[in-house]
């Protein structure tokens, strides 16, 4: 209350100081109710009615509800007998009158700060960070529809803080209903809180966290400079990136398997592609294997016809006889198509005669021993 108040009431401006303490409190109520109205039109949707926004008590009891009803009117009568008087002018305040409407106005305060709300951020976050947290759209639009407009940002800012407590496959779908209602403006300011994180965290947690519980496009609405500082680091870990089929191991490049949500928006796909491409290139298996397992289906989807290059590493690998090539060809005659159902797709073509000269090798270059597994990849 001071604070609102003291620089008008140390210019002995009174009415002034008196008119800023109702400010304050229209901004509590309207804080604590989620409510977006000013006067008597707040303060009867905030503590009117059977069920009213805030409540001063449990509301159980007769004299309860008349405590209730009192608070309200006591409040209403701030703005019709103390506000708008004195926002016309017709009001001047001596230093007696400030000090005791202002104490009056602090008990009100005080009343209003220990009423309790439908809507309590830390018991609303419990509930998003619940382990029973139900994995589905209707579920998460339910909660959603709990939370005030005012405090959507809030909210958001807070289950962020708080991530490493739930579940990024389960707030997923909270996070994508919520940014779904929340304003423009607010929407901007999430998207500058993480642009920030990003453009100097080296945490692999967060970035996977990140690229796992936001909707696809938040990608668009980042910071380029934290854009291009993620893309680096999943090409990165792309090019170190292997994994052993026969344990289901990937002991490095854990972070670069997320790429494949966000490709479609990236500013580096051109090096992207370089380097899984290359992987294909290389004499490693289980750098083949990281491709075929988490990247190849992303692969297909970007380009229209296989690039030159792959085209050398595939061929290379029939002519070889690995089966795991051949495995692959194969299944691209069966999710891509031409205009000309009749023909083959461009995805085919390049290899009819490789695939038709097709010998398996008699044996193949075993997996290595089973390192450790990275942390966690998205599926």
């Amino acid at each position: 209350m001071w604070e609102a108040v003291q620089s008008s009431f140390e210019a002995r401006n009174f009415s002034s100081a008196i008119l800023d303490a109702i400010h304050l409190l229209s901004d509590v109520i309207r804080d604590r109710s989620g409510l977006e109205s000013d006067g008597v039109q707040l303060i009867g949707a905030a503590f009117g009615g059977s069920s009213p926004k805030l409540k001063v008590n449990r509301l159980q009891t007769e004299s309860e509800l008349n405590v209730q009803k009192g608070i309200e009117s006591l409040l209403r009568g701030v703005y019709q007998a103390v506000r708008n008087p004195r926002s016309h002018g017709a009001v001047t305040d001596d230093e007696r009158d400030a000090v005791a409407i202002l104490l009056f106005l602090d008990y009100l305060l005080r009343v209003v700060d220990q009423s309790r709300s439908p809507f309590s951020l830390p018991g609303f976050v419990a509930k998003v960070l619940d382990p029973d947290f139900v994995p589905d759209t209707r579920y998460a639009t339910l909660l959603v529809n709990e939370i005030p407009e005012k405090r959507r940002l809030a909210t958001c800012r807070e289950i962020f803080g708080r991530r490493s407590e739930g579940e990024t496959s389960k707030l997923r779908f909270f996070f994508k209903c919520i940014l779904a209602v929340m304003s423009e403006e607010d929407k901007n300011e999430f998207s500058a809180m993480l642009s920030e994180e990003l453009s100097r965290t080296d945490d692999d947690a967060t970035i996977r966290f990140v690229l796992g519980a936001f909707p696809d496009d938040i990608w668009l609405t980042l910071t380029e400079i934290a854009r291009l500082r993620i893309e680096n680091k999943l090409v990165q870990s792309v090019i170190k990136g292997r994994f052993f089929p026969a344990t289901g191991k990937c002991p490095a490049g854990s972070l670069g398997t997320w790429a494949g949500r966000f490709i479609p928006h990236f500013t580096l796909n051109v090096e992207l592609w370089r380097a899984v491409i290359e992987k294909l290139h290389s004499t490693d298996p289980s750098e083949h294997d990281y491709v075929f397992h988490y990247l190849i289906d992303d692969l297909v989807n970007t380009f229209d016809a296989p690039p030159p290059r792959l085209v050398i590493a595939m061929k290379r690998g029939l002519a070889e006889g690995d089966s795991r090539f051949k495995t692959i060809v194969e299944g691209w005659r069966l999710v891509t198509t031409s205009e000309d159902l009749s023909s083959d797709s461009p995805w085919v073509i390049p290899f009819l005669e490789s695939l038709a000269q097709f010998q398996p090798a008699s044996a193949l270059l075993e997996d290595a021993a089973s390192p450790p597994p990275e942390d966690e990849v998205p599926f």
